[in-house]
């Protein structure tokens, strides 16, 4: 019952906010040339929550004519092929999937690296080598989450018996109710999780070191016709992702605010994330091979190709 109630009240709240802010951004100015956008609803959009409470994609004169939050990155990539966003922010995998599956968008800018835990039930997973032949549950094939789980059984040896889909909030009410033993989220599920009596056994830096998180994108048309308001929306999330870093209490009240979780859980997340603004085509290539040595991607892509400085 509990696990269920959690879930209702994610469920609303992202329901509510999408809402909310769709009503509020689509009349903050309609002198500007208009954007969609669309960010993942967890810890990793943590600067962009900050972005909109400041109202500063208005007061900067940036018409958004929509705002979609996400549960995950390949429901947003769905959204961008659709035509519905034509920016905003994803974490990388999400984003290569997109130019994979012929959707013509371009990273521009960088947010953060990590972002991502192994949560498991401790009275059953006691340590790494316990997962080999067990179950692992991530938001689906394409995310962040599943490529860490791909990367966990090449670095500890062991093999999942599988790697299945469902949604984050319902990976955490099945955890919190005893019929999942471990998973691999984003930040600040983990966190909740742990708070909940859970266990966070593997932070993603402990197993991928350098690996990447979420990035700045924006489809080709639109940086083509639109730079000037791209510029200013990398600028802006630029400086808040500074503000996560310098005052991270505060960014841990809008997070939580904009989540409806505790303060504590959304401080725990914002700090074991590496927040990062320094574009790495090394690390985006390693990411990239990796991908494609696993048959997730079609082509092994040049990481330079798909960025752009503007």
């Amino acid at each position: 019952m509990r696990s269920r109630t959690l879930l209702a009240v994610i469920a609303s709240v992202l329901v509510i906010a999408t809402i909310l802010y769709y009503i509020y951004l689509k009349g903050t100015t309609t002198s500007a040339k208009p954007i969609a956008l669309g960010v993942e609803f967890n810890a990793h959009a943590t600067p962009f929550f900050m972005v909109l409470d400041g109202n500063l994609l208005g007061k900067n004169n940036i018409n958004v004519t929509n705002l979609l939050l996400f549960r995950t990155g390949m429901e947003l990539a769905a959204a961008v092929a659709r035509g519905d966003v034509t920016a905003g922010q994803a974490c990388l995998g999400p984003i290569i999937m997109m130019i994979d599956k012929g959707i013509s968008v371009k990273i521009i800018g960088k947010v953060h690296d990590g972002g991502f835990a192994l949560v498991v039930n401790p009275g059953r997973v006691k340590e790494v080598r316990d997962l080999n032949g067990r179950a692992v549950y991530t938001p689906g094939p394409g995310t962040q989450a599943y490529f860490l789980a791909l990367k966990i059984q090449d670095e500890y040896n062991i093999s999942f018996s599988e790697i299945k889909t469902m949604q984050p909030q319902e990976i955490l009410a099945g955890l919190l109710s005893g019929s999942i033993d471990a998973a691999i989220l984003p930040k600040p599920f983990p966190e909740v999780a742990e708070s909940k009596g859970l266990k966070i056994l593997l932070e993603s830096s402990e197993v991928w070191p350098n690996m990447p998180g979420s990035y700045l994108f924006a489809t080709k048309d639109y940086l083509e016709k639109n730079p000037d308001v791209a510029r200013k929306i990398i600028a802006l999330v630029k400086n808040s992702v500074n503000d996560v870093k310098k005052e991270p209490v505060q960014a841990a009240k809008t997070l939580a605010k904009w989540l409806g979780i505790s303060e504590d859980a959304a401080l725990k997340a914002i700090q074991t994330i590496q927040w990062s603004t320094d574009i790495d085509i090394q690390q985006i290539q390693d990411y990239i091979d990796f991908m494609y040595s696993k048959g997730v991607i079609k082509e092994r892509y040049n990481a330079s190709s798909l960025t752009t400085s503007i």
